[in-house]
């Protein structure tokens, strides 16, 4: 169980390395007279496990994480103010693009051929 702990510690540990307030908060760029803060949206997950296997002595484990960031709005600061301007999403959701492409799939997707078989019944001898 130490072996799970420790690669907890070492993941969480990486992890925290990565965010801090410049994470979220841009490094300001300055363009024609308007100083521009991007700010992002952060993500994070991870996972671990540890077990003995039968004859094993000692515990194997492992783990990993992942950190997915996106750009959300940005800060424009110029001789008028500070305002903040939220950048667009995707137009679509994801289940929109699955509706839209339901009648392509249909479209190529082979068509089952009818087939008949006509079974014709023995005739009598006697």
């Amino acid at each position: 169980m130490e072996g799970l702990v420790e690669i907890l510690k070492t993941i969480t540990g990486e992890m925290q390395k990565s965010l801090s307030a410049r994470t979220v908060v841009g490094d300001p760029i300055t363009v024609e007279g308007k100083t521009i803060v991007p700010l992002v949206s952060v993500g994070m997950g991870f996972g671990a496990g540890a077990g003995m296997g039968k004859g094993q002595e000692t515990p194997g484990g492992g783990g990993g994480g992942g950190l997915g960031m996106k750009p959300v709005a940005v800060i424009i600061i110029d001789q008028q103010g500070v305002k903040v301007e939220r950048l667009k999403g995707p137009k679509h959701s994801l289940l929109e693009h699955l509706v839209e492409a339901v009648p392509v799939l249909a479209e190529n997707f082979p068509k089952k051929r009818e087939t008949r078989v006509e079974i014709e019944e023995p005739k009598e001898t006697s």
